[in-house]
């Protein structure tokens, strides 16, 4: 072992010494492992630099612990290194456009939670359920949410080979131009059968506002129940679905809380409802964040949810600087107003009905959607007892 490497190995364990003597005296009385665990980790770092077959990179040994330990969290935590905490503070002027995709982490990759739409990605194929094995030739396996999205943001017109991991098939490869990404906006229509619809594609500072206005159009029009399509939106910031949900409820529409944050209860806004009468609610496995809190407390309201059960993304995080890098770490979590947590968990419907990709009966008529259905049927069924 170098000698600079036995002195950072004496300054871990001379900080340590103090916690992990105290803290065995401790874990004896109240039962807590804390500071054996921490004796262990020591340990374990001793030997690997006194033993291990080649010389050890202490820094690269260290932030693969820090990043390690962030991985064992959530998805959304994470260990930034240096550069990649200055990147995530200061994002490079000549990267404002991107792919448009919404990522997550599972089983040490980076996982794709929707596409946006009208995006790159989704022109050129991306799914829901997708894992991203490498972008541009860097695997994905133990990247960071926060590197993976800067990945793939860069000049417009610039181009990304991403390598593509999709259950049931080989893998495969895909090249997409990075463009500036326009925000969709919420799309309403009658259908023939009497319902009002709208489909929500993603949420920005004024989807609320969006979504009360077609929903007071599709009244107008003669509406007499309504459908509100949020599959495969999972674009915004949790918080902006407090918003939308208040466009239907008033009251709690949702909460927050974390083990060291008091519970926070989210009202309704003022504006006040926009609409009354029979609703139903469509998700999916590609919903997530913002359109997980307005089911939630659709859910919870007792208005039914059809579709799949949603990914859960829901986190209220802080970014921490450290000496070294920084830490984007998970404080609280967003529950529903009943108290079902969102984040980790995610929004499980009340009538399941699987995606047509996942049923053989509709391989041939692809056309058809079964939720979209179901939701129709419900809504029937409600105005039939109403009458």
């Amino acid at each position: 072992m170098s000698s600079r490497s036995r002195l950072l190995v004496a300054l871990v364990s001379t900080a340590l010494c103090g916690y992990i003597v105290l803290g065995n005296l401790l874990g004896r009385v109240l039962g807590d492992t804390t500071y054996g665990q921490l004796s262990v980790f020591n340990e374990v770092v001793r030997l690997v630099l006194d033993a291990y077959v080649d010389p050890v990179n202490l820094d690269r040994v260290m932030n693969g612990a820090r990043a390690g330990l962030t991985d064992a969290l959530d998805a959304e935590s994470a260990y930034l290194e240096p550069d990649d905490f200055k990147a995530y503070q200061e994002p490079a002027r000549d990267a404002d456009a991107d792919l448009g995709i919404v990522l997550t982490r599972r089983f040490g990759y980076l996982a794709v939670v929707a596409p946006r739409a009208g995006s790159p990605a989704e022109k050129a194929g991306v799914k829901t359920g997708d894992y991203l094995k490498t972008i541009d030739g860097r695997h994905t396996r133990g990247l960071s949410l926060p590197v993976g999205e800067r990945l793939l943001r860069g000049a417009p017109g610039s181009l990304v080979r991403l390598q593509i991991l999709r259950p049931a098939t080989d893998p495969f490869e895909l090249q997409v131009v990075r463009e500036r990404i326009e925000p969709q906006h919420p799309r309403g229509r009658l259908l023939p059968e009497g319902p009002g619809y709208v489909k929500v594609l993603e949420f920005g500072p004024r989807t609320a506002d969006e979504i009360r206005e077609e929903v007071l159009t599709l009244r107008t029009g003669g509406a007499h129940s309504l459908v509100l399509d949020l599959r495969a939106a999972a674009f915004g910031q949790p918080g902006q679905g407090v918003a939308a949900a208040s466009v239907f409820l008033t009251g709690v529409v949702g909460k927050i809380a974390g083990r060291q944050a008091p519970e926070e209860v989210l009202n309704a806004d003022s504006k006040g409802t926009a609409w009354d009468l029979p609703l139903a609610v469509l998700v999916d496995n590609g919903t997530a964040g913002p359109a997980e809190v307005v089911a939630a407390a659709l859910k919870d309201a007792g208005h039914p949810v059809v579709g799949q059960r949603t990914i859960g993304r829901a986190p209220v995080q802080k970014l921490v600087p450290l000496p070294e890098g920084g830490l984007l770490l998970t404080v609280a979590r967003y529950f529903s107003p009943k108290g079902d947590v969102i984040h980790g968990k995610g929004v499980e419907p009340t009538v399941a009905v699987a995606s047509e990709a996942d049923d053989d009966e509709v391989a041939d008529t692809p056309t058809r959607d079964l939720a979209l259905e179901k939701a129709i049927e419900l809504l029937s069924g409600e105005l039939k007892k109403a009458a």
